[in-house]
């Protein structure tokens, strides 16, 4: 799975969180970094899953 945000593309993985029963995307610090954000912003994302 790829994950995109701004012009920062990375793979990743989706994980289920039992808590809320919904699933979590770790964003990487180098994701965050290049692409200025921090804690409790907003940010566009795009999923790519490859079937």
């Amino acid at each position: 799975m790829e994950a995109v945000i701004g012009q920062t593309r990375w793979r990743t993985s989706l994980f289920p969180d039992k808590k809320s029963g919904s699933l979590l995307l770790p964003i990487k610090t180098a994701v965050r970094v290049r692409e200025g954000l921090g804690a409790g912003d907003t940010a566009n994302l795009t999923i790519e899953i490859e079937l």
